[in-house]
């Protein structure tokens, strides 16, 4: 009898072993990792449900809690940034999702995009990293995200360690853009309505193009000028190679488009529709107007974060700057500024908008993420046009009634030198550095003359004649 029992509790043991569920070893869906893979196709899937990047991030794999195991069918994702190429989180219809690396100095981390709906962020923070994934080096999780951990060996840091770089920290370098030969500078004359096309290297006039409009901001994107004509509610299309109008995009009417960006991936275009306190957003494709976001009266400046996460709408009018995110097309809220905001330029290594006050004389430099008014910069008469250095440690500011540029340390607030315009060039309005920032090209609102200071004599190198009073000036790549 005893060996009879025996036998009974080894079988039903093998009965139980059988029964129960095998050890989970991440393998994502079949579907979602086709996805995966049509997103980042240079990615490389891992074993554990990783994806190693060519830059040598990682997207990690995050498992829902309720029936991990279970394969519901992912024809459909969530991407955040919505319009990025390559977005840095994305949620698949079945459950799964899958959240890029980070890397800030020697650690890498997690965090969730900026503006991530609430609901999704906690359904999120119910997920797993799986128990066999192979934990990148120096990984290290806020301790808002200890919650996914799980099982895993996973350092936990305070949140503010890990937080995006704040004004006034340390920012991550970032390398100076390669020069592009032979691009060209391109000036909007609104008084004429004329584009006017300088040459990048030599600096001197090499075209102009009646508009027979008003034109009053433009933006390059696939070979293409795109330029916004006030008084025609359009949009023109001039290829700067053939030298030549490709056709127009017909706007609202009584939209007066005034200020236009680009998203970096080149598929959306952002008009400032003054007069509807509209901005809009743009299909390149398709040339169709999607879109179309309310913001206080007045846009006219607008700028895009390098990461294409916030569109930025300055309206001078009602003294404010308006924040727009790419993602869902909505207004985060707006911030005041001073008066008569007139100039915008955005970091390039921090969520920071630096805004001219013509009227009082200032810089305001605004906290985009959170819409507060970080400091201010005491500046010369009427500032207009702003420009800053790739690094993000220089701002050039033009001094319309001063008829100067002052040059400031943007982490210590200091103006660091001050540059007297040449007789010839008067009421600087917008200015643009050149890509290798050796140049800072200067329009001219009172004469026909442009200003070309070298950014390292600090002196006026050339005074280029180009015939017409211009407002707006951007570079625009060769080929």
């Amino acid at each position: 009898m005893p060996n009879r029992a025996l036998l009974w509790v080894a079988a039903a043991a093998l009965l139980l072993l059988q029964l129960a569920p095998p050890a989970m070893a991440t393998r994502l869906p079949p579907d979602t990792r086709k996805i995966v893979q049509e997103i980042f196709p240079a990615g490389n899937v891992r074993l554990d449900g990783s994806v190693e990047l060519p830059d040598h991030s990682f997207l990690l794999p995050l498992v829902p809690s309720v029936n991990p195991l279970r394969r519901f069918k992912a024809d459909a994702v969530q991407k955040f940034p919505a319009n990025a190429a390559e977005p840095d989180l994305i949620i698949y219809e079945n459950g799964w999702a899958h959240i890029r690396t980070r890397k800030k100095g020697s650690t890498v981390t997690l965090a969730f995009p900026e503006d991530l709906p609430e609901a999704t962020k906690k359904r999120l923070l119910t997920m797993k990293l799986p128990d066999d994934l192979i934990v990148p080096q120096g990984l290290m999780l806020p301790k808002s995200m200890k919650t996914i951990i799980g099982d895993l060996e996973i350092p936990i840091a305070e949140d503010v360690e890990l937080m995006q770089p704040q004004f006034g920290k340390k920012a991550d370098k970032v390398p100076t853009p390669a020069y592009q030969g032979a691009g060209t500078f391109a000036f909007v004359s609104i008084k004429d309505g004329t584009i006017i096309l300088m040459d990048g290297k030599t600096f001197t006039k090499i075209a102009e193009f009646p508009t027979e409009g008003t034109p009053s901001s433009m933006v390059y994107v696939d070979g293409k000028l795109y330029i916004a004509d006030q008084a025609k509610n359009r949009i023109l299309l001039l290829d700067p190679q053939a030298r030549k109008f490709l056709g127009q995009i017909d706007l609202p009417a009584g939209s007066a488009p005034r200020g236009i960006v680009a998203l970096p991936n080149g598929k959306s275009i952002y008009v400032a529709f003054s007069g509807a306190s509209q901005v809009g957003m743009i299909d390149v494709e398709s040339g169709k107007l999607l879109f179309k976001i309310k913001v206080p009266i007045g846009p006219s400046r607008l700028a895009v974060t390098p990461d294409g996460t916030y569109v930025v709408a300055l309206s001078v009018t009602a003294a404010n700057l308006s924040v727009l995110t790419s993602y869902n097309q909505s207004s985060t809220g707006s911030v005041r500024t001073g008066s008569v905001p007139t100039g915008l330029v955005l970091h390039p290594t921090a969520k920071i908008a630096y805004v001219s006050n013509r009227m009082a004389n200032t810089v305001s430099i605004i906290d985009l993420t959170n819409r507060t008014v970080l400091n201010t910069i005491k500046t010369g008469a009427s500032p207009t046009g702003l420009a800053i250095s790739a690094s993000g440690d220089k701002l050039y500011v033009a001094h319309g009634r001063d008829n100067t540029i002052g040059i400031f340390d943007t982490k210590t607030l200091q103006k660091l030198n001050e540059v007297k315009l040449p007789l010839d060039v008067d009421f600087p309005h917008e200015i643009c550095l050149s890509p290798d920032g050796k140049h800072l090209l200067i329009s001219s609102q009172q004469t026909d003359t442009v200003g070309v200071l070298d950014t390292t004599t600090l002196e006026f190198t050339k005074q280029v004649q180009v015939g017409h009073t211009t407002q707006e000036v951007i570079w625009v790549p060769a080929g």
